[in-house]
């Protein structure tokens, strides 16, 4: 044993200063795109919207100009619903983003390759799944 008693041990190690966390610049850039997908999908579903309310009715004795206004209108119809399923996935993955679970496949957990988010910012699916989705739907 050591006769020595209690001692200070001086150094001159500095402790660093503690830094605020802050999002990282990819997961800014990410909200920043889907926030900017949301917007153009209300914007394009407004705009299908003033289409349906501006269309005139089909009355008339014309059989072609009702097969035209109805056709339009189916056009614009499916449009609409279009633009409200491609906000009803971005919104999802704005909720992803701030759950910690976005860029992570739904149905296997494994990442999504950063290519296929850049391309499909929405993406819930890794390219595996997805393909195996498709294939199952074509199979149905």
């Amino acid at each position: 044993m050591s006769n020595q008693k209690n001692s200070t041990r001086v150094t001159t190690r500095q402790l660093a200063a503690l830094v605020e966390i802050e999002p990282c610049r990819s997961e800014i850039s990410v909200l920043r795109a889907l926030e900017k997908e949301r917007q153009h999908l209300v914007d394009k579903i407004r705009q299908q919207e003033l289409l349906l309310a501006q269309d005139p009715s089909m009355t008339g004795n014309d059989v072609a100009d009702s097969a035209t206004k109805m056709s339009r209108q189916s056009n614009t119809l499916a449009m609409k619903r279009l633009w409200e399923a491609m906000l009803k996935e971005v919104e999802h993955a704005l909720d992803r983003v701030e759950n910690g679970t976005y860029g992570l496949c739904e149905h296997c957990g494994n990442p999504i390759a950063e290519e296929r988010l850049k391309v499909l910012p929405s993406a819930a699916l890794c390219i595996d799944c997805a393909r195996l989705q498709v294939q199952n739907i074509r199979a149905a």
